[in-house]
């Protein structure tokens, strides 16, 4: 079969066969370099600019119970952008001519959200790493006593580090790591979870 990118449906699509919902597609259309797309992506390697490329979709469920798994399907591309996915010659026809500035303006501010969003998560998690490893610096090597230090100053010192460190979840994890990795998760809430 060979390398494949996949297209990432937010309205899943219904096998005409079986009805089961398809939530992704698989395409050798795009350049094949496993590169991730959705419905207002930029597809360079698509060898049409603006037009309708004929795909294949695959249903597991049709194919498992030995019946033709594969329907057409419709890429709609409109100036090198995935315009829609259609399983109808005549939808993906009138998505092409339908195209217009609400729609690139809505794709542009999605994939801003998105960028966003990831540039969100990356942070966070490198500040997590980066309390993480403050941590162990400081388990291996204590701070000396201050002499002279009162036991308030000292007690507020305490606090204010813990407030800068790793949170509980993770000190009391029995896999630190994961703990962290898992707070940062693509699949976690949206907003970023870093304690820094």
């Amino acid at each position: 079969m060979g390398m494949f990118d996949t297209i990432y449906l937010k309205t899943p699509l219904a096998c005409p066969g079986c009805g089961t919902e398809i939530g992704e597609v698989q395409t050798h259309e795009f350049g094949e370099t496993m590169r991730h797309y959705s419905v207002g992506s930029l597809v360079t390697a698509s060898p049409v600019v603006t037009g309708i490329l004929k795909e294949t979709l695959w249903c597991s469920t049709c194919s498992q119970a030995d019946r033709p798994g594969e329907s057409p399907l419709y890429l709609v591309i409109w100036h090198s952008i995935l315009a829609g996915v259609e399983q109808d010659l005549e939808k993906a026809e009138k998505r092409l001519a339908a195209v217009d500035r609400l729609d690139l303006i809505g794709w542009l501010d999605e994939s801003q959200r998105e960028a966003a969003r990831w540039r969100g998560k990356y942070y966070a998690l490198y500040h997590d790493l980066e309390r993480w490893h403050e941590h162990l610096e400081r388990e291996g090597n204590p701070e000396p006593e201050v002499e002279g230090e009162s036991e308030d100053v000292r007690k507020r010192r305490q606090a204010l580090r813990r407030l800068w460190g790793p949170p509980e979840e993770v000190l009391n994890a029995p896999d630190p790591l994961a703990a962290i990795i898992e707070r940062n998760s693509p699949e976690t809430e949206d907003e970023p979870n870093g304690f820094w």
